[in-house]
């Protein structure tokens, strides 16, 4: 049983904000006194804040890159924002991050069935066996799920301290598309930790 009699039942945050990595350390801090009163030990604030603060990093990051590359294409491109929401319960850790970035690379990332006759097929072999992460992973194009063969070091910080990650690509357009595309606008992330310490 977690203690703390007077501790709050749920926090709820909801919030956008332009796309800046000057942002992030006020989002942070106030991610770590929410977990706080909350009554989470160190350990698992440290755990939530580092992915937290990896996914929110790379949502500005994407924004500001799709920003830069669509400048002379889109004079209002300087207002584009990333919204973050969370919610913590005693026993639950929630966050979703939408940004409108250019999404993952997902033609470099689709997943492939191991090929005997391969040069790396040990490689492969070592790539498939990682079903540990891939059960946490869902990807999602416009709806669709896909299986990625790899992942970047930013995901695998997030799911080591995360139980599921669902990444939905978001489409401008609502075209019907199984690949990023000139039309993709944006990511939408979302994380779930169950409690994993007393205090």
């Amino acid at each position: 049983m977690f203690k703390g009699g007077n501790v709050k039942k749920e926090i709820n945050f909801l919030d956008s904000f332009s796309a800046d990595t000057s942002i992030i350390p006020n989002i942070i801090n106030n991610l770590m006194k929410n977990l706080e009163v909350m009554d989470y030990p160190r350990e698992e604030i440290d755990e939530i804040v580092l992915s937290m603060d990896e996914a929110i990093t790379n949502a500005v990051q994407e924004t500001i890159r799709k920003k830069c590359d669509s400048a002379p294409k889109e004079p209002c491109c300087e207002q584009r924002e990333i919204t973050i929401r969370y919610n913590i319960t005693s026993f639950n850790f929630d966050a979703t991050i939408i940004d409108r970035g250019c999404g993952l690379d997902i033609d470099s990332l689709v997943g492939i069935i191991p090929d005997s006759s391969a040069v790396d097929y040990h490689n492969q072999i070592v790539r498939y066996a990682t079903e540990s992460e891939r059960k946490k992973l869902i990807v999602r194009v416009n709806g669709k799920e896909i299986i990625l063969k790899g992942i970047g070091a930013g995901l695998k910080i997030i799911l080591a301290f995360m139980d599921n990650i669902t990444i939905d690509l978001i489409d401008k357009k609502k075209i019907i598309s199984n690949s990023v595309s000139e039309f993709t606008d944006g990511t939408i992330l979302n994380i779930k930790r169950r409690r994993r310490y007393s205090p």
